[in-house]
């Protein structure tokens, strides 16, 4: 990988993480239990909030997730290994790098970890 293949990617993990963040943010402010227990709602209207609040909260572990893992490549990104499978250790794609920097494996050994 060249260097400046490498800065592209570093701009494009930064963009994301900040992206990443604010999406976060917004997130976790509207995962706040709006519904009381001893609201006088109807029973759907409570287990309709608990849902959604349930499903933001998944979002917002997801985003935790992937924003630990985007820290991590940002930090490794100009090592001499970063691009390389770690199970076979050919080059990862440029192109499967710049859709998911933090990509640890080629395409193919992915693959193989998923069957």
């Amino acid at each position: 990988m060249t260097p400046r293949q490498r800065r592209e990617l570093k701009t494009h993990m930064e963009n994301e993480l900040t992206q990443l963040k604010e999406e976060l943010a917004a997130t976790e402010a509207h995962t706040k239990p709006a519904v009381t227990p001893d609201s006088a709602i109807g029973r759907i209207s409570r287990v309709e909030a608990m849902q959604s609040r349930h499903i933001g909260e998944a979002s917002a572990r997801a985003r935790k997730t992937r924003i630990a893992r985007l820290e991590h490549a940002l930090d490794h990104v100009d090592d001499e290994d970063y691009g390389l499978c770690i199970a076979c250790e050919e080059p990862i794609p440029l192109a499967r790098l710049r859709l998911i920097p933090e990509a640890t494996h080629c395409v193919a050994c992915a693959a193989d970890m998923e069957r």
